[in-house]
C-alpha cells in the first residue's frame, strides 16, 4: 500500500504555477522595454522546460479540483455492496481521486488529485441480535463498516521532494431493501441502499530545486546566467462527506461477483495553497544587440496560494466487481461523477467470516 500511496502522491506533485506549479518572475527592470521583453521571452521558455510534465492551470481551479478529487477517493472504499460476509469482515483497502477536465489554455488534462486509504472492520447485525429489530430495521439485512487510516510519507524522486499526511475514517451502514434470490453460483443479489460519513484530511509539503543554466541567442542579443531556487509549497485539504447510494448485483460460479448504482453525496470542506514566503532570486544578463550589459533579477516560486471548496454536491454512478475465495474477496470499485470530469476508484482486500 506505501508503493501505491507514494506513486499517486508524486502525481499529486503536479498542480499549478503561473499557470504552472513552479513560476520564474522577472522582479526588475534593465531600463528598456525591448530587453525586458526578450528577458521575459527566455525566462518564459525555462520556466515551460522546469514544468514540462506538470499540469497547469489556474490555482484557484486547482485547489476545486484537489478537493472534488479527496472527496470522491473514498467511494465505495468501505462500503458493503456484496461482501457475502454472516459475521464479521476485516480488510484494507487504498483509493484514488482525480478531476481531469482539460485545461486548453495551458495544455494541461490533470485539474487535482486526491488519494484516501483505509483498514476497514465490517460486522453483520444479524449476529449481534436476539430476533428483534434495530432502530426498526431487520439486523438480518443489516451490515456496518468502520473505516480508519492515518498514513506519512517523506519521499524524493529526482529534484522533487513531497511530506504528507493522510487521515481519513468513518462509517458506511448498508441495508437490503428488496431480497433477490442471492444464489451464489448464478443469482441476483437484490437491492441494498447505503449511507454513513466519511472525512478525510490531506497536508502536503513540497519543493523542488530549480538549478538552469540560461545561455540564449536572440536578434545579435545574448542572455545568460544561472537560475537556482527551493521553492516550497503547501497544500492542506480536509472534507466531509455524507453519501447516500443504491446498488444492486449479481454473482456468477460463486467466484465473481458484479455490482452497480447511483448514489449522491453532499460534501463540505476545501483546500488551501501556500507558498514559501522565502522567494529565491538570481541574475540573469544581456549583452549585445540592443542590450548594454543590462541584468535583471528573477524570483523562483510556487505559485499555489489559493483557497477554494470542494462541490457541495455530487450525483454519480459506480460500478464493482469482486473475486470471491473461501474467507477472502478482493475488490475493483470506480465511481464517475456526473456533470464534472471527477472519476476515483479504489481496491482492496477483505477476509469475511
Amino acid at each position: 500500500m506505501k508503493f501505491a500511496l507514494a506513486l499517486l502522491l508524486f502525481a499529486i506533485l503536479a498542480t499549478s504555477a503561473h499557470a504552472q506549479i513552479f513560476s520564474l518572475t522577472r522582479t526588475s527592470s534593465s531600463g528598456s522595454g525591448a530587453v525586458d521583453a526578450l528577458f521575459d521571452t527566455e525566462l518564459q521558455k525555462v520556466e515551460n522546460e522546469i514544468n514540462e510534465d506538470l499540469p497547469a492551470g489556474n490555482p484557484k481551479r486547482l485547489m476545486e479540483g484537489m478537493a472534488n478529487s479527496q472527496a470522491a477517493a473514498g467511494k465505495g472504499l468501505a462500503t458493503d455492496y456484496i461482501s457475502h460476509f454472516e459475521t464479521f469482515m476485516i480488510g484494507a483497502g487504498v483509493g484514488a481521486g482525480a478531476d481531469l477536465e482539460e485545461n486548453k489554455e495551458y495544455d494541461s488534462d490533470l485539474s487535482g488529485a486526491g488519494v484516501q486509504g483505509g483498514i476497514m472492520v465490517g460486522l453483520h447485525m444479524s449476529a449481534f441480535s436476539d430476533g428483534g429489530t434495530i432502530l426498526g430495521m431487520d439486523p438480518e439485512k443489516l451490515s456496518v463498516v468502520l473505516n480508519a487510516f492515518r498514513f506519512d510519507l517523506d519521499r524524493k524522486s529526482d529534484d522533487n521532494t513531497v511530506k504528507a499526511k493522510l487521515t481519513s475514517f468513518g462509517f458506511m451502514g448498508s441495508y437490503r431493501i428488496k431480497d433477490g434470490d442471492r444464489s451464489r453460483w448464478f443469482g441476483w443479489d437484490g437491492f441494498r441502499v447505503h449511507t454513513g460519513y466519511q472525512y478525510s484530511s490531506t497536508e502536503l509539503d513540497f519543493s523542488t530545486t530549480i538549478n538552469e543554466s540560461v545561455n540564449a541567442t536572440s536578434g545579435g542579443a545574448t542572455v545568460t546566467g544561472t537560475i537556482q531556487g527551493t521553492p516550497k509549497a503547501n497544500i492542506e485539504s480536509t472534507i466531509h462527506s455524507i453519501p447516500l447510494e443504491i446498488s444492486s448485483g449479481v454473482n456468477f460460479l460463486y467466484i465473481v461477483s458484479f455490482y452497480a448504482g447511483f448514489g449522491t453525496d453532499f460534501n463540505m470542506g476545501s483546500a488551501k495553497g501556500k507558498a514559501d514566503d522565502n522567494v529565491d532570486q538570481s541574475t540573469i544578463t544581456c549583452n549585445g544587440g540592443p542590450c548594454g550589459g543590462q541584468s535583471v533579477t528573477v524570483d523562483a516560486k510556487a505559485n499555489v496560494n489559493e483557497k477554494n471548496s470542494v462541490k457541495p454536491f455530487f450525483l454519480r454512478g459506480f460500478a464493482g466487481f469482486q473475486f470471491n475465495l473461501p474467507y477472502f474477496n478482493v475488490f475493483v470499485h470506480a465511481n464517475k461523477v456526473f456533470g464534472t470530469e471527477v472519476y476515483s476508484a479504489s481496491t482492496g482486500l477483505r477476509l469475511v467470516f
